[in-house]
């Protein structure tokens, strides 16, 4: 397979690859949808879609730009309903709110709400921007959410926001893959996440561009991934973060039982430019039996600490195979395994740092084939690439050297952002 990395840039490299390399972007359709089909073409007719659903039905959406004058709502006691873009590219289908910086919401504080009791929704293939708090906020009853080939532009809160109950329950399962989180320069304060689940169980974030998700001049944002509040076993893997300026976070503070407790951080790309400040990329707050492996940051001297690991519930962590150009800290009583790590990485190792293009150069031998036994939780690498017993790399690419012939029949061509 050829793996073609065209970045917003417009820069682009040439790599030969595996014919089994992973999920290409833009990702393989979804099933087509079971059940009824509603197809609409106009505000009115998505909105009023929205809220006459029941079980069983998706919304397919026309190709144009829709300016909502209220929230999508999806509320009630349904299965298997879905919202979607028709023609499978995200960006045919724009969703408008009144923005993210004006007065008020304009009566459109969200983009797609869901709640009550909801068990399988579907929002894929298509682009919510613009929305004075939430594009997409999931209340807890809500089960099972799948958002797959979004883009989500300029929020004026978190992007994709999952409630809890106030009783120790949330929104469990949920799916955030193939999709892009970003503002267009900075979020309207430093109230902000990409990612923020309260609650909830057994996540999975995979193979997603979060870009810009920081703060004006002089405020932290919130991490672009969190997951806490009592959430558990999440796993967040072969994601690209660029100019971020805090990363992932697994668990926020402390507290009884633990913010977040088990889950898997692995094979994510990480850059941050020089010019901007942030904090740790990947912070394991009060998350006990969580692992850190495969992944690749560089910070550009914006935070001396690559990953944290904090607080004493912060027992049995494990922080693996990472390549960083920051340190790895223990702090308030935290407790783990810290094993080959190199923490002095140099953006020459890498293709094109500054695009969010962390694949390994030939030349970087101080991390290439330096792990005889690589870890069944790491998984396969940021392009879906097995590791070869006794000849894995650090961080999140396991280098392939170009053959000098493209295989015919190629899987799939991989085009990033």
């Amino acid at each position: 397979m050829v793996r073609l990395l065209a970045l917003v840039c417009l820069l682009s490299v040439v790599r030969a690859a595996p014919l089994a390399a992973g999920p290409a972007l833009p990702p393989a359709p979804l099933p087509a949808p079971t059940g009824n089909v509603v197809r609409v073409s106009s505000v009115a007719g998505l909105q009023n879609g929205a809220a006459s659903i029941t079980s069983n039905t998706t919304i397919m959406i026309a190709a144009g730009t829709y300016n909502l004058t209220a929230p999508l709502y999806i509320n009630g006691t349904f299965t298997n309903v879905g919202i979607r873009g028709e023609t499978g590219n995200r960006d045919d289908v724009v969703i408008v709110g009144k923005g993210m910086s004006a007065a008020s919401d304009g009566g459109v504080p969200f983009g797609i709400w869901v709640g009550g009791n909801v068990s399988g929704v579907t929002i894929a293939n298509l682009t919510i921007r613009d929305v004075y708090y939430h594009p997409i906020i999931l209340n807890a009853g809500a089960q099972s959410p799948l958002i797959h080939n979004v883009r989500l532009v300029n929020a004026g809160q978190q992007f994709v926001k999952a409630n809890p109950n106030g009783a120790g329950g949330g929104v469990d399962n949920g799916v955030v893959e193939y999709s892009v989180i970003e503002y267009e320069t900075t979020s309207r304060d430093d109230y902000t996440n990409g990612v923020d689940v309260h609650t909830g169980a057994n996540w999975i974030i995979r193979h997603n561009l979060f870009r810009n998700i920081r703060a004006p001049q002089g405020q932290l944002a919130g991490p672009a991934v969190l997951m806490w509040n009592g959430s558990s076993n999440t796993l967040v893997d072969a994601n690209t973060f660029v100019d971020c300026q805090r990363e992932i976070s697994m668990g926020l503070i402390e507290r009884t039982p633990s913010d977040h407790a088990g889950g898997i951080v692995r094979n994510n790309f990480i850059i941050r430019s020089s010019t901007i400040s942030g904090d740790a990329a990947v912070l394991l707050a009060d998350s006990p039996g969580t692992q850190v492996l495969h992944n690749t940051v560089l910070l550009s001297g914006t935070y001396a600490n690559a990953i944290e690991y904090r607080f004493a519930l912060s027992s049995g962590v494990t922080v693996a195979n990472n390549i960083l150009d920051g340190r790895i800290m223990a702090r308030d009583g935290a407790a783990g395994t810290v094993s080959s790590n190199v923490t002095t990485a140099s953006p020459t190792w890498f293709v094109a740092p500054a695009s969010g293009d962390l694949h390994l150069k030939p030349t970087a031998t101080a991390v290439i084939d330096q792990v005889a036994s690589p870890r069944a939780e790491a998984g396969p690498d940021w392009d879906g690439q097995t590791r070869p017993a006794g000849t894995t790399d650090l961080g999140a690419d396991e280098y392939v050297a170009a053959s000098g012939s493209v295989p015919t029949a190629p899987r799939n061509l991989r085009i990033i952002w």
